[in-house]
């Protein structure tokens, strides 16, 4: 004998409550994510000398700004020696500004390029060795003030 009871339907009521509660769980899940990103380098960085001039000590400076009240932290690494600049780009990804005078081989391998941490990590233990063509920069000409150009 077949049956005529109607199928089981679930209420909008329970697929609105669960869409809620959804959403509620990834909010929390982006701000708990963007805290611990705020303190990822409070204790400091990966590592504490300058790859580039390898005296000078790395500070990290974190930019928080906020979406939808969720943290979102930038920060930048500077050289308090040779002024180099590391600017994050992403998670643990950082690019690089590297100064020319204080490592020219570096420079030309990394200035303007993306790096992870763990290269940072393997730069800053085993340093580049400058290839042959590469010349550190020269000094700047000095310009006379008070020059008389003859017409």
């Amino acid at each position: 004998m077949p049956s005529d009871a109607p199928p089981a339907r679930v209420p909008p009521e329970a697929i609105v409550g669960v869409g809620l509660l959804t959403l509620v769980l990834l909010y929390i899940g982006l701000y708990w994510r963007g805290l611990t990103a705020v303190d990822r380098y409070a204790a400091g960085f990966v590592i504490e000398e300058c790859p580039v001039c390898k005296s000078g000590h790395l500070i990290v400076d974190t930019r928080v700004d906020r979406f939808i009240g969720i943290p979102r932290p930038r920060s930048t690494v500077r050289c308090d020696n040779c002024k180099s600049i590391l600017r994050e780009s992403g998670a643990r990804r950082w690019r690089y500004a590297v100064d020319r005078a204080a490592n020219p081989s570096i420079y030309a391998r990394w200035n303007g390029r993306e790096i992870d941490e763990e290269t940072l990590k393997t730069l800053s233990d085993q340093p580049l060795v400058p290839p042959p063509n590469v010349r550190p920069p020269t000094t700047p000409p000095a310009f006379v003030d008070d020059d008389q150009s003859q017409p």
